[in-house]
């Protein structure tokens, strides 16, 4: 079985960011579990345990929507939490900017997935890049009133990355880059 996950990729230069905001985070010793700056993605379909058979089929599936989808610019920016800011148990920078296409393409891969027998989550996807996992109770965090917006970058492939959790936190390696449509097409012409 093969843990793994669909994701959008990010640019360095945001990372790096973004990795800015984290230490300095990481300093006032909240109970949060950050994330790596080399693991900071936009998750379009967490997969699960999957076998390889399925996995097979999925890289087919995962082609053809790709294959299909415009690329789009998007941007990073406001922070947020779920289940919701009194209680933060994830925290994540949105995608106020291409948020509606990042949910599109979820929806589309969703919908392909389906068809060979994924079961999708019930709740609505809601386009977002986790930086933080609570490992306590926090009753107060000074980051919902600060201003982040990365700089406007395009998406322009979809990962299937492959996670192994590890005691220091989970580790992901990349299995396979789809080229969105624009970019299957630059290839071959260009």
């Amino acid at each position: 079985m093969i843990r793994s996950f669909i994701a959008i990729s990010i640019p360095e230069e945001v990372k790096k960011e973004i990795s800015k905001i984290v230490k300095e985070y990481e300093a006032k010793k909240y109970p949060f579990r950050w994330v790596a700056p080399e693991n900071l993605h936009i998750t379009l379909i967490f997969l699960g345990e999957v076998s390889e058979k399925f996995l097979l089929e999925a890289k087919s599936e995962i082609k053809k929507v790709a294959e299909r989808t415009k690329s789009f610019p998007i941007r990073l920016g406001g922070f947020g939490a779920f289940p919701s800011l009194r209680n933060p148990r994830v925290i994540w920078i949105g995608v106020p900017l291409g948020g509606k296409e990042v949910e599109e393409l979820q929806k589309d891969l969703v919908e392909s997935l389906t068809r060979i027998g994924f079961k999708p989550e019930e709740k609505k996807f809601h386009p977002h890049l986790t930086i933080a996992r609570a490992k306590g109770s926090l009753k107060e965090i000074d980051l919902w009133e600060r201003r982040y917006e990365s700089e406007e970058f395009l998406v322009d492939r979809v990962i299937l990355f492959k996670s192994t959790l590890t005691p220091e936190g989970p580790i992901y390696n990349k299995i396979e880059e789809y080229p969105l449509m624009d970019c299957v097409i630059k290839g071959v012409l260009g």
